[in-house]
């Protein structure tokens, strides 16, 4: 017999029982439509974070110095770093071929007591730089700030400051009246432990969207040294503490690479987007095994049905078996016919599985982003994307299934007596 013979015998074979036929592929289908939504989920927000790394910089850079030892009851003092990152280190960097850009940044430390005043208001604040817009630790799913007046990026000089919406709230300040601030003169006073007051003039250059949780005012790096040299009576800072940060960008992901080994080989604290981005899709990986094994699951007990459906059809085609060995079938030609019939079962149930988990991820992620759009979530994307390598994939092994499934029916037919089987009733 041709294989053309056997696969028309094996679908005229199954077009016998539809109901039986149906039944037996609904375990596969339920399988299959676990496994396309779990796992769809697992690639759809998998792609959505790999796009927002993407668009933060897989060049970036990004470096601290190792921190030393800290005593609770000396938090106000600065850390001793045995390993600060000095001008030098910064200028040295610079002058590296793979390196394009270099920022700076210094943080104030926890404790200082500071307030924006502005004519006859004053308000409390924290002051921080121009923000991690590529940093690591920003939301890959947070929108970046706008600006509501003026700019909302820090000029490379100092005096200058750009308030955020917390603070200009907190001072009272009318939305039609954000324009008229740009331009105009602010102070941040410090006000140490020892109950002495510094005051840092600044020029309004820019109000921001974002919202911090509090008021607080970004400063050019320049104006934070000085306010950190005043903080801890240092004016030798950056020299003995060194910067608390560093941004480099590189030229391509190549450079960022040789970036990282190289600045880490120094004994600094080094870390990168393409990293964290290679940590993620590991743990992504490790989430879709677990998300198909629920899948996996209802598959084996579907596997289980198939065994029993093609057993049933041995018995009931006992006779049947007898003829076409009687006239020239041999056992590969029965074994094969039985394993096309319950790999046809798996197919069947592999394809409408995918088509209903396609369906079913749709209707999940319209309903997804309904909700986040009525609790007004900074999270946007497609959580259930089915690729075709998952639709491939999942099709075959629905096939595979079916097929491994009918091996134990298929060797028992195969192994019937032709005399035996044309006596059965």
């Amino acid at each position: 017999m041709t294989f053309g013979d056997l696969s028309r015998s094996a679908v005229a074979n199954l077009g016998r029982r539809k109901v039986r036929t149906v039944l037996t592929s609904v375990g596969v289908i339920v399988g299959i439509l676990t496994i396309v939504t779990m796992v769809s989920l697992g690639i759809g927000v998998r792609l959505e974070i790999n796009k927002q790394f993407n668009q933060l910089g897989l060049e970036n850079v990004f470096v601290r110095p190792p921190e030393g030892e800290q005593d609770f009851f000396t938090q106000f003092a600065p850390t001793s770093r045995p390993n600060p990152i000095t001008p030098a280190h910064i200028e040295r960097w610079k002058a590296l071929p793979d390196v394009k850009e270099l920022v700076t940044d210094i943080y104030l430390p926890l404790g200082v007591a500071s307030g924006l005043q502005i004519g006859d208001k004053t308000v409390a604040i924290d002051v921080a730089g121009s923000g991690l817009a590529n940093g690591p630790d920003r939301d890959p799913f947070e929108e970046p700030p706008t600006a509501l007046a003026g700019t909302i990026d820090l000029p490379q000089t100092g005096g200058s400051a750009i308030l955020t919406k917390d603070a200009v709230e907190a001072l009272s300040i009318a939305p039609d009246q954000y324009a008229n601030l740009i331009g105009q003169q602010a102070e941040i006073v410090l006000q140490s432990p020892r109950g002495e007051r510094q005051a840092f003039p600044l020029q309004i250059v820019g109000i921001s969207s974002e919202s911090t949780g509090g008021p607080l005012v970004r400063v050019p790096v320049q104006d934070r040294i000085a306010m950190k040299s005043w903080w801890f009576n240092k004016p030798d800072i950056l020299q003995t503490d060194g910067y608390d940060f560093v941004t480099i960008r590189a030229n391509d992901l190549n450079g960022a690479r040789t970036l990282v080994a190289q600045i880490k080989g120094e004994g600094f604290d080094v870390e990168s987007i393409e990293i964290m981005l290679d940590l993620a899709n590991k743990v992504f990986s490790v989430i879709n095994v677990m998300l198909s094994s629920v899948g996996g699951l209802a598959l084996l007990v579907a596997s289980v049905g198939i065994v029993n459906t093609m057993i049933m059809s041995i018995y009931e085609r006992t006779r049947e078996i007898g003829t076409l060995k009687a006239i020239g079938a041999s056992r590969g030609d029965i074994r094969l016919m039985f394993m096309l019939e319950a790999g046809l079962i798996g197919l069947m149930g592999g394809v409408i599985g995918i088509i209903l988990g396609y369906l079913l991820g749709k209707l999940l992620n319209y309903g997804i982003l309904w909700y986040i759009e009525r609790e007004q979530l900074p999270v946007r994307g497609e959580f259930f994307v089915v690729t075709p390598w998952l639709a491939l994939y999942t099709l075959l092994f629905a096939t595979m299934i079916g097929i491994v499934a009918g091996l134990y029916p298929a060797n028992r037919a195969a192994k019937l007596d032709p005399l035996t089987a044309l006596r059965h009733e």
